[in-house]
């Protein structure tokens, strides 16, 4: 039985991940950040038995991060597959707007998307290390590619999605030879992030991944990858 971690669980692409594997039988520990309010997760918790555990976890608070990692090491001695799904696109203003930037604003894009991603992975990599051919997606964008970028705009979004890419490169190295680490991008999805004019459906970029990761080997180790496996430019 597959054990897998995946953040962002209570929506979108994380949601459609915990369905999909839940089907296939893995033992899901779904984080998110108000459990309480995770209507869908708590249906299929129900549904599922103790092969779902959802995780209260906030990544940008440290202590919660160690806190979800103990929580996990309680109940399985090793991680099969870490999903770091969790980020913001704030699309105006603060953050993202040239003449409107603020410091505050930007910085807590790239905490949430570049930084907390790696504090996670951190904190889970000795359950990794102790996994069954162990992989961790780090869920990206093409927005943070540097040799797509044909215009000015989303600065903050842009920035944290080349620094997650930075970071799976990074980790690539840190976790080889017992761990295979990506960066992908998971199409143009209609989410609350990717708005109801995107291409692809949440339980088809789901699938799509889930594929993807099957089908991982040493060799795809730091690569940045499209949802449908065709390598993209950093």
């Amino acid at each position: 039985m597959q054990r897998v971690f995946i953040t962002g669980a209570n929506r979108g692409i994380g949601l459609a991940l915990t369905h999909q594997y839940l089907e296939r039988g893995a033992m899901v520990f779904a984080a998110c950040r108000e459990p309480q309010n995770a209507t869908a997760l708590k249906q299929l918790a129900d549904e599922s038995g103790e092969r779902l555990e959802i995780i209260a976890l906030d990544i940008t608070d440290a202590a919660a991060i160690a806190a979800s990692a103990d929580r996990v090491a309680q109940q399985v001695d090793g991680l099969d597959v870490l999903i770091n799904n969790a980020g913001i696109f704030p699309r105006t203003g603060a953050s993202q707007t040239f003449g409107q930037l603020e410091h505050d604003a930007m910085t807590g894009v790239l905490h949430v998307n570049a930084v907390s991603p790696v504090i996670v992975t951190q904190a889970l990599a000795g359950l990794l290390r102790r996994g069954e051919n162990p992989r961790v997606m780090m869920v990206s964008s093409i927005m943070g590619s540097i040799a797509r970028l044909g215009a000015a705009g989303s600065y903050s979004y842009r920035m944290s999605k080349a620094a997650m890419n930075m970071a799976a490169r990074l980790l690539s190295f840190e976790l080889a030879p017992e761990v295979t680490t990506v960066t992908v991008h998971p199409g143009s999805v209609k989410t609350d992030m990717g708005g109801s004019g995107s291409a692809i459906t949440p339980q088809e970029s789901a699938s799509a991944l889930i594929k993807m990761l099957d089908g991982l080997t040493p060799a795809d180790n730091g690569k940045y990858l499209n949802y449908t496996g065709d390598p993209l430019p950093w």
